[in-house]
């Protein structure tokens, strides 16, 4: 049994890994990325919900804050892979779990220890020095670290707001309301703001379907179900491979070799992130 956990882990983490490759892949606005992302997504839980969730059960309009923060996001994450380096963006928007310790006091009544705060400063040093380095590069590079790094305060929230209601609604009507409100708003920015929807190239179909079906369905659903079998401290250690396979994959296929700045500001990063998620000594 545990051997397919470990299994079923390893693939969760190489399907998200090839959620910023996917959309760097697509010839589209990098806003209808996104919007399709969660689009697909949406759709391809529909079946499901449909058959065992619908009606939808009480409470799951209280989804919609959830979805809210899931599409600025993605609304801010996916644009900045087109803006700065992949390995900068996908390093900085997994920081996200340090934004929800900041955080979780005021939302969940959780204060933050010392451990806490000490990764916290440890990642942020790997920031500066990831910010600072695209900023010698360029403002557009520079501009992208931001979203990249909104893009993981929002995800922090949308956590956030899912710890409370995970508990209360059956995992795919709350997937389904919260994917779909995402894509809502999205296409609600997208149509006014006179965003082209549609890929430039017929061919960039296959990584939108694919973010949808991968990084997301596959991904993401074999992770929830790992964390049912296994240490919590486990699956987060194992997710923090991400931004190194992101990293291999770009530069594989699109010839996109990290900036050499972005390395040591990743292992401060990943180092704060592994210090935070590393089980703690029991007496």
């Amino acid at each position: 049994m545990k051997g397919k956990v470990f299994l079923a882990l390893a693939l969760a983490v190489l399907a998200i890994s090839w959620g910023a490759p996917l959309a760097r892949m697509t010839q589209a606005a990098p806003l209808a990325v996104a919007t399709w992302r969660l689009t697909f997504s949406a759709l391809f839980l529909s079946p499901w919900v449909f058959a065992r969730h619908w009606p939808l059960p009480p409470g799951s309009a209280r989804g919609l804050w959830a979805g809210f923060f899931l599409a600025l996001h993605f609304g801010l994450w996916i644009p900045s892979l087109f803006l700065t380096s992949v390995s900068a963006s996908v390093v900085l928007v997994t920081t996200q779990p340090l934004w929800v310790l900041l955080l979780q006091g005021r939302v969940l009544g959780r204060k933050a220890t010392t451990r806490n705060m000490v990764s916290f400063t440890l990642a942020f040093a790997g920031v500066v020095l990831i910010a600072w380095g695209d900023m010698q590069l360029s403002m557009r590079a520079l501009i992208g670290d931001l979203m990249a790094m909104g893009g993981a305060v929002a995800m922090a929230c949308y956590l956030l707001v899912g710890t409370k209601l995970r508990s209360q609604l059956p995992l795919g009507a709350y997937l389904w309301v919260v994917n779909g409100f995402a894509a809502v708003l999205l296409w609600s920015v997208v149509v006014p703001g006179k965003v082209s929807p549609w890929p430039e190239e017929p061919s960039s179909w296959w990584p939108l379907v694919g973010m949808a079906i991968g990084p997301t369905l596959v991904g993401h659903t074999l992770l929830n179900w790992a964390l049912a079998h296994l240490p919590t401290y486990q699956v987060n250690l194992t997710v923090l491979l991400e931004p190194a396979l992101a990293s291999f994959w770009v530069w594989v296929f699109l010839g996109e070799v990290p900036p050499v700045h972005v390395i040591p500001g990743a292992f401060l990063v990943v180092g704060a992130l592994v210090l935070e998620f590393w089980p703690k000594a029991t007496k």
